[in-house]
């Protein structure tokens, strides 16, 4: 099995005989068809079935409050900061709750409990069925920034090797490039896009122009977490592919949202964190890479001896498995609404956000040049604002949270407010937010 030194420091065997099969049950496992719908049953999910056209269920404001009605939201606040991380559903929470309680009351004897029996089997294969990957082929790890952290700092690069990446990808992968050029002497040939881009086409040419004889790895993000700009990955890892190189691609912004999130994409390593639109408990990130490359990476931390596969970049030392056994609901809400129906109704908040906005304040300036380029995020600048004074001003007095998106050392160009609902979102909540918006831009101009 992948971690077996979890197995082997306490001694497994001997801990599950004392804690019993049944000691780690959670509401549901996600891998078992009818143990699922008869958990979501019970929350009253059944209504969640609906045959019509993604795009219909999207604007149907009763469908996505009966979704609303799975999780326990902090009433006082609009939360359109959904970018950063998802609430979990209220199951999921209780769960985290019940199970922390559990572990920290014998944690020498549940911990492997909960591995054997949960993380590394019933959790694997949930997670493993929502990227629609082969199960031997995920890694469970913390977060999108140890998945792909672990990737660039692991692969095999010397002096004058080349790395495409831009300004837009997140900074911890930046940061851990910058480290490679101080140790190693590789090169980054860093994209400097304009903002907004005006087309894929336009994208794809960026890369196209950086892309040579001495690029090993293309580092893509899908889409920025900065701009919400999706960029045509397919297009650029089969121009990466041409030229001898591999494609890192930061999948965090948008594991959730497509149906078939890794492998549609061409990529050879994927990294994405399962807090962010799987909607589990903070903690939990997956890495997956093409079987074929899993030798070629070196652990971030070293693993036991013998350990073989994907196994070997799991290995962290203790952990807090309860994490891994709250995900479990979380996914299953998942799986019942579907990426696709998740990604319409996202896109479709979206296209409000930015008609309201560019109704009211037409100065605004859109990080990504049409909605069909986002999918969800909505990042804009407002001339002579101060974005972080706006934040802070929609959240002291206005009781809704979004993002600044300021002080970016990568792109100092980049001085917007992000917008990110949630499918729990209303359009009523939207509408609250352009009308706050449009009073605290008007007394910050005044």
């Amino acid at each position: 099995m992948n971690r077996s030194n979890r197995r082997d420091f306490v001694g497994t065997a001997a801990r599950l005989a004392v804690a019993g099969p049944a000691a780690f049950a959670v509401p549901v496992a996600a891998h078992d068809r009818q143990a699922l719908e008869k958990w979501l049953s019970e929350q009253g999910a059944d209504s969640l079935n609906d045959s019509r056209p993604h795009t219909a269920i999207a604007q149907d404001e009763s469908y996505w409050a009966r979704v609303r009605r799975l999780y326990h939201l902090q009433q006082d606040v609009v939360n359109l900061d959904n970018g950063w991380t998802n609430p979990a559903p209220a199951a999921a929470v209780d769960e985290l709750t019940r199970g922390a309680r559990k572990l920290e009351g014998l944690p020498a004897e549940h911990l492997p409990g909960m591995w054997e029996q949960v993380s590394t089997t019933r959790l694997r294969a949930a997670l493993a069925s929502a990227m629609n990957v082969p199960v031997a082929e995920i890694a469970l790890v913390r977060n999108a920034t140890e998945a792909l952290n672990t990737v660039l700092l692991g692969y095999r690069l010397s002096a004058g090797d080349e790395v495409v990446c831009s300004v837009h990808d997140y900074y911890a992968m930046l940061d851990a490039l910058e480290q490679r050029r101080a140790r190693d002497g590789i090169v980054l040939k860093i994209i400097n896009p304009p903002i907004p881009v005006p087309s894929a086409d336009a994208i794809a040419s960026l890369y196209r122009d950086e892309i040579g004889q001495r690029t090993r790895l293309v580092l893509l993000t899908h889409p920025s977490n900065l701009t919400g700009q999706l960029l045509p990955v397919r297009r650029i890892a089969d121009m990466a592919h041409s030229a001898g190189a591999h494609v890192v691609l930061d999948g965090a912004q948008s594991l959730g949202l497509l149906e078939d999130p890794v492998r549609s994409l061409g990529c050879d390593y994927y990294g994405a964190s399962a807090h962010k639109w799987l909607g589990t408990p903070v903690g939990l990130g997956v890495l997956w890479m093409r079987p074929e490359h899993v030798s070629g990476i070196w652990p971030l931390i070293p693993p036991m001896p013998g350990e073989k596969g994907m196994g070997r970049f799991e290995w962290i030392g203790t952990a807090p498995e309860y994490i891994n056994v709250a995900s479990l609901p979380a996914l299953a809400v998942h799986a019942r609404l579907g990426p696709s129906r998740k990604a319409a109704r996202l896109v479709y908040l979206a296209s409000i956000v930015r008609a309201a906005i560019a109704r009211s304040l037409p100065d605004a300036r859109f990080y990504a040049s049409a909605p069909t380029m986002t999918l969800g995020l909505t990042t804009f600048e407002l001339p002579g604002v101060d974005s972080t004074k706006l934040q802070r001003a929609l959240r002291d007095r206005e009781h809704i949270l979004v993002q600044a998106m300021t002080g970016i050392r990568s792109d100092p160009r980049i001085r917007g407010i992000r917008v990110s609902p949630n499918v729990y979102t209303s359009t009523a909540e939207i509408h609250r937010f352009a009308e706050a918006c449009i009073r605290q831009v008007s007394a910050m101009r005044a």
